[in-house]
């Protein structure tokens, strides 16, 4: 009884090389549909799965008759010449299949782009009026820094109140120490882009129309006074 060695490799679906004593030969199909070609020939499979019902079809492999022409050296009669083209045939079919199995094994695959979840409605507003906020708070440490730069002896400046209010003006109430550090208070106010401050002209208009006569404001001292720090620094 003899030794027989047979082994199989899958290299992707659809495609095995199969190792026995023979030599190596390829399987290309699926269960019921497969076509195996190697040293000794082609063999086609098909049938229907579950009823037991096949076709196989075997075709060795073709060996060509060569005539020597009388002008040409006769060839060596023990190199058979069909059998010699197949065999290089076979070795570049499995380097080639060879080649493509391992870039395709090796080849990472492309990174998943995992969908952003939809933004509902509430997170949608809740973000415009974030962004509303820190506009305001922006705007307002502008109105800071100015009057630091506006008004003398800055160094004794104390903001007591920046307020925004529901009409978008910025109103702020600050203290300041004269030479003789006398403490007394002044206000400002920041209409759009334009700041003005007490003693300067149209200031009292716009205050009692935008500061002293209005409610609901929003203190946000900290906020601006934090933000302004920040953007001297």
């Amino acid at each position: 009884m003899g030794f027989r060695f047979r082994r199989s490799v899958k290299l992707f679906p659809g495609l095995r090389l199969n190792f026995g004593k023979r030599g190596i030969s390829a399987s290309i199909g699926v269960r019921g549909a497969h076509v195996t070609s190697g040293p000794t020939g082609t063999r086609t499979t098909v049938g229907l799965r579950g009823s037991g019902l096949s076709y196989t079809h075997f075709d060795k492999p073709h060996r060509d008759v060569s005539i020597p022409a009388v002008a040409e050296p006769p060839t060596d009669p023990g190199i058979r010449q069909g059998s010699a083209w197949q065999g290089f045939f076979w070795t570049g079919l499995i380097v080639t299949v060879l080649i493509i199995a391992f870039d395709w094994l090796t080849t990472p695959p492309p990174p998943v782009q995992l969908p952003m979840p939809p933004r509902t409605l509430a997170q949608t507003a809740a973000q415009a009026v974030e962004n509303e906020r820190v506009a305001e708070i922006k705007r307002a440490a502008l109105g800071v820094t100015q009057i630091r730069h506006a008004v003398a002896n800055s160094n004794t400046l104390r903001f007591s109140r920046v307020t925004v209010m529901p009409t978008g003006a910025i109103c702020y109430q600050f203290h300041l120490r004269n030479s003789h550090s006398v403490a007394y208070v002044r206000t400002a106010v920041m209409d759009g882009t334009v700041l003005l401050t007490s003693g300067s002209e149209g200031f009292t208009a716009l205050w009692t129309r935008l500061c002293a006569h209005q409610s609901g404001g929003r203190d946000i001292t900290a906020e601006a006074e934090n933000v302004a720090h920040r953007s001297t620094r």
